[in-house]
């Protein structure tokens, strides 16, 4: 049992999660997300005509028409190259010193004078066994010059060199050896180096000079050298291949840095240019240029996390709202666009960066406007990096710049619904750069003279910025019927075409919207709400009542047409006035803030009045409630559940006889529990902090409207002369004239009644 339901909770957990994701795929969320994705494709793409420039088509040889830039730091491998070879070959060869070789070279004389000795001794025989003298002149036959050269071996003997070898004597011979071995032998220990083989032999045979015979040493010695001689003092190929390649590994690339001008107007195009261009992607036939744009679309993509992550923690609802977030995206497009049109054309730091914050803070708020701003100093930052400029101090100024301009507009702009603010906002954006930039100068050793040229361009990006979020809002207000702040001021004129009918058609209902949105403002100040829009909700909440004003109480003159009405019918006129209301609402295009509040303000409460009726007319028979139900939502915003209270509460206080404060007060506890008992403010965000707070601010408004009056005597005086001089008004006064009331001094800050009468208190209990 305990595990089928184990597997029964863990099936209905799943299915729970299911219908999780199907409601979340299905909502305004995943619409967000996408849009969001779509504005991220749109930003990419106008980013990409900043960061990509367009294709150039060149020959070599081709004299240049325009100056050419690069549009990023690139390597101009041609040069590279060449540098790197010259430093490769002024690199000398690493020599490594092989001890062998000094034996082997030493073997190899031994065995060339063992053989040469036996040629020697061949002479010296043949002469002994002829008698022949031991002279030079000594001529040997030749049968016995060509057996002497057959022995030996390691060197190639000529028959002079034989003949002369025959000739010479013991004495010679060893000292000829013991000469070139010495010599030899001294030659290695200085060590003699690869290549240098020659030379080597060059200086023994300098040195046996003065040892030997010229004959010795001019026809035998140097071929005897050849043979034997080696380097041992040898080319390290592995280490001198290391050492060059660290020469080449140590030198700087050549670049053109980003802005730097590759070919310029007038020259002949060289190959090396035209691969640094290609490279680049600059030319018709350069292949995709993939990190150009890669780089641009991970720019673009992490400015949209941040705009996330921003709304996420600031303003949650608008990840939810699809107008929201269009608005959002399309005033970071417009701000992006008019950005990557100065950088192109005019001068990248008259960019008007700071028209999202601006706009963005008057249409939907500060959060909103600081999410925005702090989004769009990203991308500013990217395009920056990706124009034809250098980046490097630009970026960092723009950014910096971005960062704080975006900040002071929506600190000043908060809670200033006024238009012309935009406009001061821009000027003090203004200064903002230019001590930014300012700032910048001083900390750094860039040229004044360039930096305070592009202090100017910022100040002015700054003046740019507010005058066009000045011409830009009421166009998304009207567009996007918006209750911004200043909408809501011009709703809130009486002069409105609504409002007016409502004053002309039916006082009743103009006169009580007033008395509402007075109860409301109050109480939205008190609780945090926005004021602006319960003030304006509470003036069209009746507007409804103009397609029948006459059905309603304070309308009525002494008529009451419910009295030739049945309860039923009484009751659909009068909850029809929401959605009547909604119509008008819609035809006048008010904002949708505006028409929530104006179907929610009765939310689904039923009218007791005709119910009770309807249950009298009955004779016992049942009645449905719900047919007394207004059609309404019930309220689902702060402002709308204000306004719920706030109409419940004027209508139902006017109707008391005891209005001292403690009456008041006791009868708006009981009517704010009525409506959280009926479930009418289920849906709303208020707490119960807040409801005090909103029946508090009710009492004090209440008790300001039903004050009380204090009696005023009345006592007759003479009326005085209406003569042109003083003389002629005192004489006339002096014979007597007709008596007049007289209104004795009012008390200091109090108003007099509209009726002289007073009630039927007595002097002194006014005074009191």
């Amino acid at each position: 049992m305990s595990t089928t339901k184990q597997e029964k909770d863990k099936t209905r957990r799943f299915s729970h999660l299911l219908a999780d994701i199907y409601a979340w795929i299905h909502g305004a969320g995943m619409r967000c997300l996408l849009m969001m994705i779509g504005g991220t494709i749109a930003l990419f793409a106008l980013c990409c005509t900043v960061c990509v420039s367009n294709p150039y088509t060149l020959e070599v040889g081709e004299i240049a028409d325009r100056n050419i830039a690069a549009t990023k730091e690139v390597e101009d491998r041609l040069s590279t190259e060449e540098q790197r070879n010259r430093a490769a070959m002024a690199i000398g060869p690493s020599y490594r010193y092989e001890e062998a070789v000094d034996t082997e070279v030493l073997d190899t004389l031994a065995n060339v004078f063992a053989e040469l000795k036996a040629v020697q001794e061949y002479g010296k025989e043949l002469r002994e066994r002829n008698g022949l003298p031991a002279a030079s002149t000594t001529i040997f036959p030749v049968a016995e010059v060509e057996s002497a050269r057959q022995m030996v071996t390691v060197i190639s003997l000529s028959y002079y060199q034989t003949q002369l070898l025959m000739r010479t004597d013991d004495d010679a011979f060893d000292r000829m050896c013991t000469t070139v071995t010495t010599a030899v032998t001294h030659s290695l220990e200085a060590t003699i180096t690869q290549g240098q083989e020659d030379t080597a032999i060059s200086d023994i045979i300098s040195a046996c000079s003065s040892e030997m015979s010229n004959d010795l040493l001019h026809s035998l010695i140097r071929q005897v050298l050849n043979a034997s001689i080696q380097a041992n003092r040898l080319v390290d190929e592995a280490a001198t291949e290391a050492a060059r390649q660290r020469a080449r590994d140590a030198v700087v690339p050549v670049t053109f840095k980003q802005g730097q001008f590759i070919i310029r107007e007038g020259e002949r195009v060289t190959q090396n240019q035209l691969d640094v261009l290609g490279e680049l992607g600059l030319l018709t036939s350069s292949a995709f240029d993939f990190s150009g744009y890669g780089g641009a679309l991970l720019m673009i993509c992490l400015a949209m996390a941040v705009l996330w992550m921003l709304l996420r923690l600031l303003e949650p609802e608008a990840l939810h709202n699809m107008r929201t977030m269009f608005m959002i995206l399309l005033v970071i497009f417009i701000c992006e666009g008019l950005s990557a049109f100065c950088i192109t054309f005019i001068n990248a730091y008259l960019s008007p960066v700071c028209l999202c914050a601006i706009l963005l803070t008057g249409l939907l708020g500060a959060r909103v406007g600081t999410a925005a701003g702090l989004t769009m100093a990203v991308v500013i930052a990217g395009l920056s990096a990706a124009s034809n400029n250098t980046y490097s101090t630009e970026m960092v100024s723009l950014l910096l710049t971005s960062l704080v301009g975006n900040v002071v507009s929506v600190q000043f702009l908060a809670g200033k619904p006024q238009r012309v603010n935009a406009v001061i906002c821009g000027a003090l954006v203004a200064v903002t750069n230019f001590l930014v930039m300012l700032a910048i100068i001083l900390m750094t050793s860039v040229s004044p003279a360039n930096a305070i040229n592009d202090a100017i361009w910022s100040l002015a990006a700054g003046l740019l910025g507010g005058l066009i979020a000045v011409g830009f809002q009421p166009v998304f207000e009207a567009v996007f019927n918006l209750a911004t702040p200043s909408k809501l001021m011009e709703l809130a004129n009486p002069n409105h075409p609504l409002l007016r009918r409502l004053l002309m058609e039916a006082p009743g209902t103009y006169h009580h919207s007033i008395i509402v949105a007075n109860l409301a403002e109050a109480a939205a100040e008190r609780i945090g709400a926005n004021m602006l829009l319960t003030r304006a909700g509470a003036y069209f909440h009746d507007v409804g009542k103009l397609k029948r004003p006459m059905y309603f109480k304070e309308n009525q003159h002494g008529d009451n047409p419910h009295d030739r009405t049945t309860a039923h019918l009484s009751a659909a006129i009068v909850t029809a006035h929401t959605t009547d209301g909604l119509r008008l609402a819609q035809k006048h295009r008010l904002p949708q803030e505006i028409q929530k509040i104006i179907f929610e303000h009765h939310g689904d409460t039923p009218v007791m009045y005709f119910y009770h009726k309807a249950l009298q007319q009955a004779d016992g028979k049942p009645v449905d409630v719900m047919d007394f139900r207004y059609s309404g939502d019930r309220p689902s915003t702060k402002e709308s559940a204000i306004v719920m209270l706030a109409d419940t509460i004027e209508a139902a206080v006017r109707s008391m006889t005891d209005r001292t404060p403690q009456a008041i007060a006791q009868f708006i506890e009981r009517l704010v529990r009525s409506k959280i008992e009926d479930g009418q403010l289920s849906n709303s965000p208020l707490s119960l902090r807040d409801i005090d707070g909103i029946s508090e601010a009710f009492i004090n408004v209440l008790r300001g409207v039903f004050h009380e009056r204090i009696e005023y005597p009345t006592v007759h005086v003479e009326r005085k002369p209406a003569a042109e001089s003083g003389e002629a008004n005192a004489a006339e006064a002096a014979e007597g004239g007709m008596a007049a009331p007289y209104d004795p001094p009012m008390p200091d800050g109090m108003i007099p009644p509209e009726d002289t009468q007073g009630d039927n208190n007595t002097a002194g209990e006014a005074q009191q």
